[in-house]
């Protein structure tokens, strides 16, 4: 399940978009050449981030049941392994669907993206860890 959707954008792009006013794109244009765009399901908002990096990674884990100890736990991991993140977010849809999604930088690894999803698959009640590129 998808809590949210993702996208990179190319400055040039959006600034050629109708529908952004044009103090919103005069703001925009300072700010880089790409930008990633998160569309949250949930609150139905729509935002951009501008980048440094153009290669962006998508990081999900589907988790059994949410726990102050199992959020410590990814989170403790995450932060040897992760210098920061762009955005993230969390939801349980029922008791048993639990998902964590975290968006990174290729730049903020500070290992390779499997030792990244073979650790955080260690971590107890966690059900699955996949992590793509965002395009």
């Amino acid at each position: 399940m998808n809590l949210i959707e993702c996208a990179r954008v190319k400055i040039a792009d959006a600034l050629e978009s109708p529908i952004l006013p044009e103090s919103v794109k005069n703001d925009l244009e300072g700010s880089g050449n790409v930008f990633l765009t998160i569309y949250s399901k949930k609150s139905k908002t729509l935002r951009f981030f501008p980048t440094k990096d153009d290669d962006i990674w998508w990081l999900k884990i589907a988790i059994s049941s949410f726990s102050p100890e199992t959020s410590g736990n990814i989170l403790a991991k995450l932060n040897k392994l992760i210098t920061e993140f762009v955005y993230s977010t969390g939801v349980c849809i029922s008791k048993s669907d639990c998902f964590w999604d975290g968006i990174i930088l290729d730049s903020s690894f500070k290992t390779n993206k499997d030792q990244i999803i073979n650790t955080i698959k260690e971590i107890p009640n966690v059900k699955d860890v996949t992590m793509k590129a965002i395009e």
